[in-house]
């Protein structure tokens, strides 16, 4: 009895969790585990810590340097530079947890808020009193869905499978941290109402006691409405010294020679999503064409086509070598992709949750109905002849012929059409067959993050915006 008191006192309950499946686990327990999974899976995947892992093979790096600097702005006292060691979660302990981070497309915001929600998580685990920090997509907002406290509610469901019940119930006690991501993905003319929007759900009954916001500057800006939190946290372009720095430092010497002169090239090194990309697509860059380009939204297409071709030719487990994919078959199914995630406004895929409206013809949209009603009807015919094998009566044939008759009047079975939809898909060639194994290699490639068991998006909005117009 003893040895157990003193080992129910070593293990806390956040240890214990870790040995209970998570479908099994306390909502509370289990949330926290799905955002600390997909907080640290966006910090393994990007670009930075590619660059970081290249420079140490045999032991890849466990955290990601900041390379750029950030400005602090806290109500009317003047702005001040955050030391380059220091955290974001301390301006956002010391402000009263209610901040915007800006900054330019590209330079961290979310790798910035990842950051942040690492260490909300850890105090989360740790201290059962403080509210769940969850991750939240502001492009899935569209203005028809209410309040953002009714779409904070719909996104826990859809995305962490939370009830509605919990969810208002936590939203009502303060018990949930949002961390709401991409103002600039909302569409460019409800970018002001979803501001207000927030900052109504700030002040309202459901107010949380926390809440951090990201948007690129330009859309910011150009927005009339302002949040109406504590504490502003502005990411600064690199300057020439830091990009040096970082070149140097990733074994790119030869690199920095070749743009330091070169302002337009400079220009977009400023960004720190670009600069990593140079600095792994480097041997696919021709630098003299790559000069020749005069406009810079032009340099920048060059850049990413050239981080594509460049991460298509790495070997991947899933795809061992002679079985290899086709650099224009990686292309075509992630331009397939992309292009059905832009015209639905996401930013995140879910495997098992693609939507019939994803096919294009009519042609299409026949085949799957039919083939919902078809496959859906010879079951019940298969299961009434395997009654009527069993029982020796021809009414389990009857039953079961009649069952498949009415079952193509109703709503198909969930699974079927998630099979039929692949397999009309598969057949016009839009995916894979073995989609999942795409998926991944293509997460591994760095063009897509894996951020939950069978959810996916691009490894930047850029790169699905770029694969989307090819």
């Amino acid at each position: 009895m003893c040895l157990l008191a003193f080992v129910s006192k070593k293990v806390s309950v956040t240890k214990m969790s870790r040995f209970i499946p998570l479908r099994l686990q306390a909502p509370r327990d289990r949330l926290l585990e799905e955002v600390k999974q997909e907080v640290q899976a966006g910090l393994a995947q990007s670009l930075h810590a590619a660059v970081l892992a290249n420079l140490s093979q045999d032991s890849p790096p466990t955290g990601v340097n900041r390379c750029w600097d950030v400005e602090v702005k806290a109500g009317n006292r003047p702005s001040f530079g955050l030391p380059p060691k220091a955290s974001v979660a301390k301006v956002f302990s010391r402000t009263g947890g209610k901040l915007v981070i800006l900054g330019a497309t590209g330079s961290g915001k979310t790798t910035t808020l990842l950051e942040l929600g690492r260490v909300l998580v850890s105090r989360a685990q740790k201290d059962a009193s403080l509210p769940v920090p969850v991750l939240f997509e502001l492009g899935s907002w569209k203005a028809e869905s209410g309040a953002i406290a009714d779409w904070l509610i719909a996104q826990l469901q859809f995305k962490y499978r939370i009830s509605p019940a919990v969810g208002k119930k936590w939203l009502a006690e303060q018990k949930l941290l949002p961390l709401l991501d991409g103002l600039d993905e909302v569409e460019t003319h409800r970018q002001n109402i979803c501001i207000q929007a927030i900052n109504q759900f700030v002040e309202s009954e459901l107010k949380p006691k926390h809440l951090v916001a990201c948007s690129s500057f330009e859309a910011y800006k150009n927005c009339d409405t302002r949040f109406r939190l504590q504490a502003a946290v502005l990411l600064k372009p690199l300057t020439e010294t830091q990009i040096q720095n970082y070149l140097l430092e990733a074994r790119s010497r030869e690199l920095w020679y070749s743009i330091e002169r070169e302002a337009e090239l400079l220009k977009l090194a400023k960004v720190p999503l670009l600069l990593s990309m140079m600095a792994l697509a480097y041997e696919d860059i021709l630098i003299e064409s790559w000069k020749r380009i005069t406009s810079a939204e032009e340099q920048r297409k060059y850049l990413l086509t050239a981080y594509i071709r460049h991460q298509m030719t790495r070997e991947v487990k899933q795809y061992p070598r002679g079985k290899e994919l086709r650099p224009e078959q990686i292309r075509h199914w992630l331009g397939w992709l992309a292009r059905r995630m832009e015209q639905q406004g996401i930013q995140e895929f879910y495997l098992d949750r693609i939507p019939s409206s994803w096919l294009q013809t009519d042609e299409e949209r026949r085949k799957y109905q039919l083939g919902v009603k078809l496959v859906g009807g010879l079951i019940w015919v298969i299961l009434g002849l395997i009654a009527t094998l069993v029982s020796g009566s021809i009414w389990g044939l009857i039953a079961g012929a009649v069952a498949a008759v009415i079952s193509a009047l109703l709503p198909g079975i969930p699974g079927i059409e998630r099979f039929i939809l692949h397999l009309v898909l598969w057949s016009k060639g839009y995916i894979p067959w073995d989609y999942r194994r795409f998926l991944d290699a293509a997460t591994d490639r760095l063009l897509l993050q894996k951020t939950g068991d069978r959810r996916y998006r691009f490894i930047h909005d850029l790169l699905q915006k770029h694969f989307s117009e090819i």
